[in-house]
């Protein structure tokens, strides 16, 4: 007996010992039909978790996969829309301030708040995280504030000794600092990179794990589908490019090739007819469709990678077919909770607050606000998820409000208006109405909502 075959039956011998043991759980047990399910633990901060090559990855399945894309953008309109993440002030005069400040928010001049922070959200879903470097420009008019949205490519993660690790320094558990590169590494001429402390950057991600100071893209659970069904689709694509061209092959009785002759080539052309000759006859060539089963299997991946992302699947797929007023419904309420979930468990925290904190600070310091300023934000406002019937959503919003579970300032403030700048439009427009001697529908003063003439509109007539 040699050493391999000791090796072999002690090998045996443990599998059937492991086999007949008790555990606790059943998906810690030895799994015949899954033998490389054997993960390696690893730190969530451990460089053998690649994350330059799961970025790399996805970055490019964003810029060329349509379902990525599609995936990406649907999360960032729901997240933060057309409006943006608004914040409300209690102090007007520091309303207008800021309102003033986010159109020229931007440290290249070209984007705004809501330009700004949609970058900064792709930037996220797609990379995993991202850094927003707080800029002092002492020459530019009014707060001196900008923002410089970087991606994680600007890293300098070569970075590391007793106190740095990847490009991050950190204080015990608290990243203190952050070494970036001015420009993209990857580009000619590229500099040194810089050490930026952590009040000047803030690092947008989120965390999958205590202890996570790393992002991960979002992309990652569902990234080798995305890849597999983009490359199955291809090969649809060009099963039936084939199948169109419909060409005929000819065949000759001595089984001679008549195409071979004076250096002819056959070519795949739709509708190509090749004139036979006596005793020869015509094959056509029959490509496999893709099946009845084609359908079915698009739309089970397309289910898989929604799931993958919480992102409804009609959103996703933009199919419609099997969507009930009900389903929709159901569907849109957890989408509801995962972007609100996004948006203040995450934009907020970790740019937005932040963003406003260091802007009050820079707007005192040159006197566009007064030292005893109140820029305590009162609300944070972030675009809704609209249901299917918005009829209702209206009228659940009004017997809320008239049995005093809520105020009109609260449900005006989620549109992203103030209730003061409600009431006043609406003053104006009631006023113009009455001295151009309107009595409009929409007026309660006079119009009740059956469309009758209310008691105090009778009595003046």
């Amino acid at each position: 007996m040699n050493v391999h075959s000791i090796l072999r039956g002690a090998r045996r011998a443990i599998a059937a010992r492991l086999a007949g043991r008790s555990f606790a759980w059943d998906a810690a047990r030895p799994v015949s039909r899954l033998p490389d399910w054997n993960p390696a633990p690893a730190a969530p901060n451990s460089p053998w978790t690649s994350p330059a090559v799961l970025r790399a990855r996805a970055q490019h399945e964003f810029a060329n996969n349509a379902v990525a894309r599609r995936a990406v953008e649907s999360l960032t309109n729901a997240c933060w829309g057309g409006d943006g993440v608004t914040a409300l002030f209690l102090d007007r005069a520091v309303q207008r301030a800021w309102d003033r400040w986010t159109a020229v928010c931007d440290a290249g001049g070209r984007l705004d708040w809501v330009a700004l922070g949609r970058l900064l959200l792709e930037t996220v879903i797609v990379a995993g995280e991202a850094f927003v470097v707080l800029q002092v420009d002492e020459a530019a008019p009014g707060v001196p504030l900008r923002l410089q949205i970087l991606g994680p490519e600007h890293l300098d993660e070569s970075r590391t000794d007793g106190s740095t690790l990847a490009g991050i320094r950190y204080e015990g558990a608290r990243s203190v600092g952050y070494w970036l590169f001015p420009r993209n590494p990857a580009l000619a001429g590229a500099v040194d990179s810089v050490y930026v402390p952590a009040e000047r950057c803030l690092h947008v991600y989120r965390p999958l794990a205590p202890g996570a100071m790393r992002g991960v893209s979002w992309l990652a659970p569902v990234l080798i589908a995305l890849r597999e069904l983009d490359e199955y689709l291809q090969t649809a694509l060009t099963r039936a490019k084939v199948g169109a061209l419909f060409s005929g092959f000819v065949r000759t009785p001595d089984g001679s090739n008549p195409l071979a002759q004076n250096g002819a080539v056959p070519a795949l052309e739709p509708g190509v007819m090749v004139r036979l000759q006596p005793g020869e006859d015509i094959e056509f060539s029959e490509p496999p469709d893709a099946g009845a089963h084609f359908d079915p299997f698009v739309r089970a991946q397309l289910r898989r990678i929604a799931a993958g992302l919480g992102i409804p699947y009609e959103l996703l797929s933009g199919d419609l077919s099997a969507v009930t007023f009900a389903s929709g419904r159901h569907g849109l309420l957890e989408f509801r909770r995962t972007v609100e979930a996004v948006q203040y468990a995450l934009l907020v925290p970790m740019f937005c607050q932040p963003v406003v904190e260091r802007w009050a600070a820079l707007a005192a310091a040159a006197g566009v606000l007064p030292a005893d300023a109140d820029a305590t934000v009162r609300r944070w406002v972030a675009p809704e998820v609209e249901m299917l019937d918005r009829r209702a959503e209206v009228l659940t919003d009004l017997l809320r409000v008239r049995a005093g579970f809520t105020s009109r300032s609260e449900v005006v403030g989620r549109t992203g208006w103030r209730a003061e700048d409600i009431d006043r439009e609406i003053a104006d427009d009631n006023a113009r109405a009455d001295a151009l001697g309107l009595t409009l529908d929409s007026d309660p003063r006079k119009t009740t909502q059956q469309g009758q003439p209310t008691p105090a509109a009778e009595a003046e007539q």
